[in-house]
């Protein structure tokens, strides 16, 4: 058996890595290992070589998985596996940073199970358009770690600082990077591979391969001692996937308050009489860091209710 991992993936046809050598070569999954569990990219599969064909004969456990639920046939949808670390990318000029839309990254990071860094970028342009300390004390208390970086001001001491023990926490791990468009995922992951990686039209591309691959198939990239994976099936931020029952355990911070409620059909609303939330004490910090993830979660529970079950895709 030749052990190996999913590089691109396209149906049944997939490019695979051999371990040891390096070597990139072409697969076919057998019916019945497509049928089982689907390969997606990032998994590690056996490869049987017969003649000159490469087969793939049996996909390993995962680690994890980033995946969506397809809610009418009660199926999942894997669309990358063993994924390492999950990079959210914001902008602190613009596009506006928007705290809401970092709770829904954290909330499927949770689902998924993978640990997470936000990153600020744009550092240069910076000039206390919102309270960046508050959201980074807030992102701290959830366990978050967080860099301030620019991939263009080269002559800040501290933000050069910042992308190198960045870069030296990528090295050897698989990732992704989410953020919403224009926050510059692209000229950020073409630093952190010190340009051996451009990312053109929202695709990744090698600069050795002369040009841009303006492909839709999934595919893990090599950015020079890390990987990171780029797939058209993790754009969309949708959560109809998620049930409301779930939801509560998507924020675990809130959850172990939600039970601190005299009732226990609490809604959790401003003007509820025995919710525990209206006894806090605004005048301390975690306090207002609960009220402001308290908020996030009722956008989001409004969300997922507003479509009925039978509806859901």
């Amino acid at each position: 058996m030749i052990k190996a991992k999913i590089y691109r993936s396209s149906k049944r046809v997939f490019e695979c890595q051999i371990e040891g050598t390096k070597e990139l070569v072409s697969a076919t999954a057998l019916r019945e290992v497509v049928k089982r569990s689907h390969p997606v990219v990032g998994d590690y599969v056996h490869l049987n070589k017969n003649n000159d064909e490469y087969e793939i004969t049996e996909a390993l456990e995962r680690s994890n998985s980033i995946f969506r639920r397809i809610v009418r046939t009660n199926k999942t949808k894997h669309i990358a596996a063993n994924v390492d670390l999950i990079l959210i990318t914001a902008s602190v000029s613009k596009p506006d940073y928007k705290p809401f839309l970092i709770d829904r990254y954290l909330l499927r990071a949770t689902q998924w199970e993978i640990p997470v860094i936000v990153i600020f970028n744009k550092m240069d342009e910076f000039d206390n358009q919102f309270d960046l300390e508050y959201e980074k004390k807030k992102l701290h208390s959830l366990g978050v770690t967080t860099f301030e970086v620019s991939s263009k001001f080269k002559e800040n001491e501290t933000l050069n600082k910042n992308m190198d023990e960045l870069i030296a926490l990528l090295q050897g791990k698989t990732a992704i990077c989410l953020g919403q468009s224009g926050v510059g995922k692209s000229k950020l992951i073409s630093a952190l591979s010190k340009g051996e990686i451009e990312l053109l039209s929202s695709r990744l591309s090698k600069k050795v391969d002369k040009g841009a691959h303006t492909t839709t198939w999934a595919q893990v990239v090599d950015c020079n001692g890390f990987e990171m994976i780029d797939s058209p099936g993790i754009r969309s931020l949708a959560i109809q996937d998620i049930s409301t029952d779930e939801l509560d355990h998507l924020f675990p911070d809130l959850n172990i308050h939600f039970h601190k409620c005299k009732f226990n059909n609490c809604t959790h609303e401003d003007h509820i009489k025995g919710c525990y939330f209206n006894t806090l004490d605004m005048d301390l910090l975690e306090n207002q860091i609960i009220m402001d993830r308290l908020i996030s979660y009722m956008k989001i529970k409004d969300e997922v209710e507003s479509v009925p079950e039978w509806d859901k895709d």
